[in-house]
């Protein structure tokens, strides 16, 4: 018995296996590409509705198309087809249905239908606008509303080209077209026998069902009132739609455009020179060209990409501008200087004054997003830019998108010629570093920290610190243990390089102590000799290991030497001489020892 249920069982499992691909062969979907409906009104009202669908078909085969919402008094008109777009010449007859929910059933009238591929439906009905209230007067002109069937799966370009009859005043689109709920593209023809108001809108959203609306001249329809004159042949020509007072408003817009970037990005540049005159740096533009022609040449380039992309469709060209604007506006890297340095004076500071110096106030913070005021109007910027961008996605994706592009404009002015950049202040950049280390040396009750600055002739501020470590009992000859940073620049900023420089005398204990892989130099005094050791890697934690390495190399170990024969190290000033190697100098006094 249970085998024979396992049996049935498998073969139930089998015929389903079988059955499957016949299922997956009804598999069927589609794509509508575009839409294109031709309304051809005359006078007494009633208009010609002809529509052209490219949709493409996956699967198959797709034996019908429906189209929801078709006017109400729709008289399905013959000749009705579809044909391959590409490839094989295929033309098929469409068996047009009316239904009574306002649905157009277009049925392939071939026992296949349609599979694979791109195929263009072509189908007319007819109506009568006038009749349903679809064209009345509004003010001086008269308005001509058709709304167009709904898409079940959304229209890429959905497009209407109107048939007027003609006018003295040329039709075109209502100011503020709100109702329609888009953004819409107008192109004017007139001809002797007809307008014609060709309308695109780039996206229609599945289930959408768009109203379109043009204005045209009253006496172009007969409930109206005949045209009294037709505009001779000769006086019709192509024109734009748009109304001289929004074509000068459109290039007030332009030009304010222009105006605000070019001033903001000579504005950065003068800010950003008088920093970098404050650090003995000069500026660099990622294009070396003079500052002013520069900025014009970026507020014309943006002004150019907001024209394109409010004017035109070509969207490439736009980027290439907005991308030029941007290249034109970017900063790199200042170069540093060489400052000659003053002869100076080393002294002991307190962790007060040496580790929580006042920093500078730098020109230009309220562009630089590395500082707070500045990422503050750098966020403020970004969220309005977030903000427009959504409004206008919600009425046109192409415009939403495009205004999201344009925020890359904030780069150049707030991310490059930061303070950042500049080359660090020897006094104030490594006060953080030296504050850490010196906290953590000092809980060694065997080593003295000292903050160490450099004090120019003629002046109050250092213009260099560095870290002065001790043993309390060190070995003979040993003169000092500096700890320091040195800065290189490079892309972006500057990169610390900290060392540990031991000063001894030559030949004594300290000299022999360390490695023979270190490389002496000759020190300030003939009889002194000063190595440089660099950690592997500029962490704060290796500085201080290798900071405990030293010092564990050159503490005295045993018991305490006699008084007079142990070294003492006074923290006494010696000129620099316009050097940067001044150091503290080696006494033998043991009362002056620290």
């Amino acid at each position: 018995m249970y085998a024979f249920r396992r049996h049935v069982c498998a073969a139930a499992g089998f015929l389903i296996a079988l059955l499957l691909p016949a299922w997956a062969l009804a598999w069927v979907e589609t794509a509508t590409q575009s839409h294109v409906v031709t309304l051809d009104v005359e006078r007494d009202g009633s208009a010609t509705v002809s529509h052209e669908i490219v949709i493409r078909v996956k699967g198959g085969p797709l034996p019908a198309i429906e189209l929801e919402g078709v006017d109400s008094d729709a008289t399905v008109l013959p000749d009705a087809t579809v044909s391959a777009a590409e490839g094989a010449a295929l033309t098929l007859p469409l068996l047009l249905e009316k239904r009574d929910d306002g649905t157009l059933r277009a049925e392939i009238d071939h026992a296949k239908g349609v599979s694979r591929g791109k195929f263009v439906f072509r189908l007319a009905y007819r109506t009568r606008l006038g009749d349903r209230g679809l064209i009345r007067q509004q003010g001086s002109m008269a308005e001509v509303r058709w709304v167009a069937p709904r898409s079940t799966d959304g229209v890429d370009s959905a497009r209407v080209l109107f048939r007027l009859p003609p006018g003295a005043t040329e039709p075109r689109l209502p100011d503020g077209d709100e109702e329609s709920g888009g953004t819409f593209l107008s192109n004017l023809r007139r001809t002797g026998d007809k307008d014609e108001l060709d309308i695109v809108r780039p996206h229609v959203a599945k289930g959408e069902p768009v109203v379109w609306r043009v204005l045209a001249s009253p006496r172009a329809f007969d409930a109206f009132g005949r045209e009294e004159a037709a505009p001779p042949p000769s006086a019709l020509r192509p024109v734009s739609g748009e109304r001289p007072e929004q074509r000068l408003f459109g290039i007030a817009v332009l030009a304010t455009v222009a105006l605000l970037f070019a001033l903001v990005v000579f504005a950065k540049w003068r800010l950003t020179t008088r920093a970098c005159r404050a650090r003995f740096a000069e500026p660099r533009a990622l294009i070396p060209i003079p500052a002013a022609p520069r900025a014009v040449a970026a507020g014309g380039s943006l002004a150019g990409a907001v024209g394109l992309v409010l004017h035109t469709d070509h969207a490439t060209w736009a980027g290439v501008l907005l991308a030029f604007a941007i290249v034109l506006a970017a900063q790199v890297t200042p170069r540093a200087l060489p400052a000659p340095r003053r002869p100076g004076r080393w002294l002991p500071l307190g962790d007060d004054e040496a580790f929580r110096p006042s920093t500078p106030v730098l020109p230009g913070r309220w562009l630089d997003a590395g500082t707070l005021p500045g990422f503050s109007v750098f966020f403020l910027f970004v969220i309005g830019f977030g903000v427009a961008s959504v409004y206008f996605f919600l009425r046109s994706p192409y415009h939403g998108i495009c205004v999201a592009l344009a925020s890359a404009v904030l780069l150049p002015i707030f991310c490059t010629g930061r303070a950042g950049e500049l080359p660090p202040h020897g006094a104030t950049q490594p006060a953080p570093l030296l504050a850490w280390l010196a906290e953590r040396l000092r809980q060694s009750p065997d080593l003295k920290a000292v903050a160490w600055a450099r004090i120019p002739e003629g002046e109050t501020a250092p213009d260099e610190l560095r870290l002065l470590v001790m043993p309390r009992r060190a070995k003979l000859g040993l003169g000092a243990i500096e700890f320091g940073v040195e800065y290189q620049g490079a892309l972006g900023g500057s990169v610390a390089l900290p060392w540990v420089m031991v000063r001894a005398t030559d030949g004594s204990e300290a000299h022999s102590a360390l490695p023979r892989t270190v490389t002496w130099t000759r020190g300030r005094k003939p009889e002194e000799r000063s190595a440089v050791l660099r950690p592997k890697l500029p962490t704060r934690a290796l500085c201080l290991s290798l900071i405990r390495s030293v010092t564990a190399t050159l503490v005295e170990r045993g018991g305490p030497r006699p008084k007079a024969s142990q070294p003492a190290i006074k923290l006494a000033m010696s000129p620099g001489k316009g050097s940067s190697r001044a150091k503290p100098a080696m006494v033998s006094s043991p009362a002056q020892a620290t």
